[in-house]
């Protein structure tokens, strides 16, 4: 069964004409390395598809080893390289590194490969860098990560955590894990400390008093979240991530393209950038008085800076005599110019210039040639023919007054039904689609891996596992239970069954 709906997929894909390949690779249960490929393509009325193709298990992961998996598998099936219109992956050297990653290997036989840093990996390295670089922060994921583990480690102190919140009368609201792959968890882990902060408290007091072998350990962290610093941090974060988590959602999408991601990234920076003022700091540091004092916690002081002496070179150290004005200038400012710093210089590395010749060729009405020559450069397209079309297609989105952005456009091409009337406009739009803008449709196929390869089942073999992955994901596409009892009854000599079946 889950050879037929993989025949289904490469049908689609050989119609299509172009694909493009996502692939990711993670361990199984047994420790074995299993790669996952996605194959992202167009229907002929230009909806988009990513197709899991199936787990392969390597024994090398470098990129020479990487890269003859995925070219193997796709003449095993019967794809050709040379219709690969884009490639994305992760940041690992193997993937993509300039030299002998997967990606430079793929494009040395097909120039046409882009290769697309994944924009959830990019945005997930920019929350990592201001973690990195502002100590506060730093310190404030720590604890967030203490007490999970502290709490959650046990089910005697976990209980006494629900029982706390039962008494207060509070939901029963679950402490958050931090991960370093799940893109979401951040902003959940630091919601659930601030709805359950006072049970949390109240927790640890209970250990502190009760328990003597982690009593230690409980005041210490009770210690560090009474803290106003970490409030102002965990408000601070939140309002970010609150921004930064709908581009992450929306990088996750299987239909999202360059164009829409390009300008939901410049309006999440004008938003961060317009934190950047006294009155949004002014907003948070109110809001992080008012659940210090809630919670009885004391006000904040501006902590000791130790002064070089003179004799060595260094002398009096000015620091803000004013406490607000250090946590702006010391944490509030610097995390946000750090996280527009980061969206903008990294998010650029994908600024290819044909992604921005198509974007600019099928997002507007007055096409620049340079724009249309690139392209036509590029794809081995008819300067005169294309530029005709695009002059005409743009003629009428000006009659009909719609905006001035890749959707709308496309919209208005498929509702006049002009696939059959502009062939390279067509061609354009099948091109663009195709190029891959995250692996997170690899990286979703993880979790079946995870049901399918169990503790109890880990002897199954590749190809059973590989199929029943195929069935578990791509559980839209019909079986024809018709076509798989002729093949298994086809298959009776060499299986030396007798039995016919009827």
């Amino acid at each position: 069964m889950g050879q037929n709906v993989m025949n289904q997929i490469i049908e689609n894909v050989k119609n299509a004409g172009v694909y493009s390949v996502i692939m990711d690779e993670t361990q199984d249960m047994k420790k074995h390395e299993q790669v996952s490929i996605v194959l992202r393509y167009c229907d002929t009325q230009l909806n988009v598809f990513e197709s899991f193709i199936g787990f392969y298990r390597t024994d090398k992961m470098d990129g020479e080893s990487l890269s003859n998996l995925l070219k193997n598998t796709l003449l095993t099936l019967g794809l050709k390289i040379e219709n690969i219109r884009g490639q994305c992956y992760d940041g690992a050297a193997s993937m993509r590194g300039s030299y002998s990653g997967v990606a430079k290997r793929i494009k040395d036989e097909n120039k046409l490969a882009l290769y697309v840093h994944c924009y959830a990996h990019v945005l997930n390295l920019c929350v990592v860098d201001v973690s990195g670089k502002v100590v506060p922060i730093r310190n404030m994921f720590g604890i967030l990560n203490k007490i999970y583990t502290f709490i959650g480690a046990s089910s005697k102190r976990h209980s006494i955590f629900e029982r706390i919140q039962k008494e207060s009368n509070l939901s029963n609201n679950t402490l958050k894990s931090l991960s370093d792959t799940r893109r979401g968890c951040r902003i959940e882990a630091i919601r659930s400390v601030i709805n359950n902060f006072n049970s949390i408290v109240l927790t640890l007091e209970n250990i502190n008093e009760t328990d003597s072998t982690h009593g230690p350990d409980a005041n210490s962290i009770s210690n560090n979240i009474q803290n106003f610093e970490f409030i102002f941090c965990l408000k601070l974060m939140k309002l970010v991530f609150e921004l930064t988590n709908s581009l992450s959602q929306h990088f996750q999408k299987k239909n999202a393209n360059f164009s829409t991601i390009s300008i939901l990234t410049a309006a999440t920076i004008v938003e961060l950038q317009s934190l950047r003022s006294d009155d949004s700091f002014d907003k948070i540091w109110t809001e992080t008085e008012q659940l210090a004092s809630k919670e009885s916690i004391s006000s904040p002081t501006i902590p000791r800076i130790r002064t070089i002496p003179s004799r060595l070179g260094g002398g009096e150290t000015l620091i803000s005599r004013n406490v607000a004005s250090y946590f702006k200038t010391n944490i509030y400012f610097p995390v946000l110019d750090i996280v527009i710093h980061d969206i903008e210089t990294k998010f650029a590395e994908n600024n290819l210039k044909i992604l921005i010749a198509l974007q600019n060729c099928l997002s507007t009405r007055n096409h620049r040639d340079e724009d249309i020559l690139e392209v036509c450069n590029t794809y081995n397209i008819n300067f005169d023919d294309l530029k005709a079309e695009l002059k005409l297609f743009g003629k009428m989105c000006s009659s009909t007054n719609i905006d001035e952005h890749f959707e709308a456009h496309l919209t208005l091409y498929l509702e006049k039904d002009l696939i059959g009337s502009f062939d390279n406009i067509y061609l354009l739009y099948k091109i663009f689609l195709s190029i891959p803008m995250s692996s997170a449709s690899s990286e979703r196929s993880f979790s079946s891996l995870r049901r399918l390869k169990t503790f109890t089942r880990n002897t199954i073999g590749q190809e059973r596992l590989s199929s029943l992955a195929i069935l578990h994901i791509e559980k839209t596409f019909e079986i024809n239970f018709d076509t798989i009892i002729d093949q298994f009854d086809a298959d009776s000599t060499e299986r030396g069954r007798r039995l016919q079946l009827s």
